[in-house]
């Protein structure tokens, strides 16, 4: 069995969804799964695809738990839930490379991948354009594709023709038929429509509302039926004598399409049920009666007669077919199997593709200058200053003035640049899950096998190194601007005479240095920690941008309650620079390259365990966040 589903329950509220559903795929089936809108296709895919984490049941995968096993069941299965989510500024190709590369493959690989799968779905004439420019037919084969990487054992199709026109929908089915027929792969495919299905499955499983009514072999659901036809004659009176003279059942009413109703024919034409007749014969005997047909078609089963035949109606119940049966529940498979196919590092691959996500948006460079930028500005201001106050000593119109240091116009461009640093960080972090997940490429992801809680460790080493990034580099411009308009000597009085009175040797201001400079390392890191968190809850890039920079001003504004206490040093921005005060220890070194003696640092006991307190639980609340959602 490629894939079983035993006792699966989904409740929303006091609604029960699905009502304790079973239902087997075997090996090389092309199984159809129908039902109505609402009727729980969707919900039961997005639970066997381990989107949808609150039911009750078990899911096997090629003998795996997926409870047990997740990542060796994700490794095993994939597919297209509704609409397919991308990149829209990538190209089709580099979405399935990435794709590839967190299924475990490597960069050369990938990208063969991605063009043998582009050819598959008959998109190698597009590859290289953006997924923006696609049809809506393009996006649903290029998510046909994305299901395909690596050649799962199994591939789940919800609605894979929904919002297509009729060219589109021939295309999805010529490639179902390829899938199937060719590449002999297992495909679960939903459907409201059985008439799009037919050809293509060879079972066929029923949902009403919650409930399995019959799974089978197509050809035994559909026997019954299989000598039914429509036909029209110009004159109906010449069909009712040659249906009583040959004792052949019509009815001049049929259910009308997929909406189960009764519709009334034409009025000269009539449902015949052939029975063992061959249908040519019958065509031929019509014919040599004289009858002139306009009309003489098959009508196959619809989807509303197999919920008929199979439900009780107000005129009582039809019976199952022969052969035919609801599946009960299935014990979860006993023996583990042996061949292992998840990849290993899957924080490692989550945060390669976080990097590559991130570092393809254009603005990102943009956006890691700018506190670089404004540093400059301040470092640019200093030197006018400085060269000022030594003018007007000279001039005598100062007693005297301390000379501005290397030492201290690197740290106070490090003072303006860092609250925008920190409102960059945040503001990149908070889109990490929330922008994927309005985008629909979260669910993508999670496709993969690469479990929850290590998608977020591995966006949250992604986001830890562009936070040391980011900081470096407006460490390494603050240094590079320093070291151009100043030097790095001892701070010292500028005299009216012009002698210079040494009020710190240079020797102590080197002491410190190294740790004004890794001070805000661990204050940016948990403020990157904290954007993840509220990118899990939110269900928006624009609200998870919102609630981020929100609680960064909010935390900047709490210290005015909490100013003087111990617990104001337990606040992040206690720790970090900021324009309504600044508390850090970058602070306090800035008073020391300045000459201030009484310097003081008041938040040294909460310098390192307030940070890392607060990172580690942005993290595990992100974690057990994203272990709750729904993906839809």
């Amino acid at each position: 069995m490629a894939l079983e589903l035993a006792g699966i329950t989904r409740r929303f509220g006091a609604t029960t969804v699905l009502d304790g559903i079973s239902m087997v795929v075997e090996a090389g089936d092309c199984h159809a799964f129908l039902g109505h809108n609402g009727a729980g296709k969707t919900t039961t895919m997005r639970i066997a695809l381990g989107l949808d984490p609150h039911f009750g049941g078990t899911v096997t995968v090629d003998g795996f738990d997926a409870a047990r096993f997740p990542r060796e069941a994700r490794a095993r299965l994939a597919g297209l839930i509704e609409v397919p989510g991308f990149h829209a500024g990538l190209d089709g190709g580099t979405n399935l490379a990435w794709l590839a590369r967190l299924g475990g493959m490597g960069g050369r690989e990938a990208r063969l991948e991605a063009r043998r799968l582009l050819v598959l779905v008959g998109l190698e004439n597009a590859g290289t354009k953006p997924v923006r420019a696609y049809s809506q037919g393009m996006r649903q084969r290029l998510g046909i594709a994305q299901a395909l990487i690596g050649k799962p054992s199994v591939v789940l199709l919800d609605e894979p023709t929904n919002g297509l026109d009729p060219e589109g929908i021939a295309d999805v089915r010529g490639l179902l038929l390829r899938l199937t027929r060719e590449e002999r792969m297992t495909v679960l495919v939903s459907s409201h429509q059985l008439a799009q299905l037919a050809g293509l499955c060879n079972k066929i499983s029923v949902l009403k509302r919650g409930k399995i009514l019959v799974s089978g072999r197509a050809s035994e659901l559909l026997a019954e039926d299989s000598a039914r036809y429509v036909i029209a004659a110009r004159d109906a009176t010449q069909l009712e004598q040659i249906g009583a003279r040959w004792k052949l059942e019509m009815r001049s009413e049929m259910l009308d399409g997929d909406r189960a109703a009764v519709a009334r024919l034409e009025p000269n034409a009539r449902v015949v049920e052939f029975g063992s007749r061959d249908p040519a014969q019958v065509l031929r005997d019509l014919i040599a009666a004289g009858v002139e047909l306009t009309r003489f078609a098959p009508h196959p089963v619809t989807l509303e007669e197999l919920y008929m035949r199979y439900t009780v109606e107000a005129g009582g119940s039809r019976p199952a077919a022969t052969g035919v049966s609801v599946p009960m529940a299935l014990p979860p498979a006993s023996a583990l199997p042996a061949e292992a196919r998840a990849p290993r590092a899957p924080v490692v691959r989550a945060a390669h593709y976080e990097l590559s996500r991130a570092w393809n948006k254009g603005t990102l460079a943009f956006v890691l200058l700018l506190p670089a930028l404004l540093s400059l500005i301040d470092l640019w201001r200093s030197h006018g200053r400085a060269a000022k106050a030594a003018a007007m000593v000279a001039r005598g119109e100062l007693a005297s003035t301390t000379d501005v240091t290397a030492f201290q116009a690197l740290t106070t461009s490090l003072q303006a640049g860092l609250p925008l640093c920190a409102a960059v960080i945040v503001g990149i972090s908070s889109q990490s899950l929330a922008g994927e997940y309005s985008h629909g490429t979260l669910r993508n992801l999670l496709l993969r096998p690469v479990l929850r809680w290590q998608a977020v460790l591995g966006k949250g080493l992604a986001l830890a190194l562009f936070t040391l990034l980011s900081y470096a580099v407006l460490v390494g411009v603050c240094v590079a601007g320093a070291r151009q308009w100043f030097e790095f000597q001892a701070v010292t009085d500028i005299l009216p005479d012009g002698q210079r009175f040494e009020l710190l040797p240079a020797a102590d201001l080197w002491r410190d240095l190294g740790h004004a400079l890794t001070a805000p390392i661990l204050p940016l890191l948990a403020w990157s920690a904290m954007g993840l968190c509220v990118s899990a809850f939110a269900r928006s890039g624009a609200v998870a941008l919102a609630l981020g920079l929100g609680a960064f001003v909010s935390m900047d504004l709490a210290r005015a309650v909490a100013r003087g206490s111990d617990a104001e040093g337990w606040l992040i921005s206690a720790h970090l620079p900021s324009p309504l005060g600044d508390t850090s220890f970058l602070a306090y070194y800035s008073d020391l390259t300045q000459g201030i003696s009484n310097a003081n640092f008041e938040h040294a006991a909460q310098q390192w365990v307030a940070p890392l307190t607060w990172l580690a639980l942005a993290l595990a609340f992100a974690v057990l966040a994203l272990r709750r959602r729904s993906i839809p």
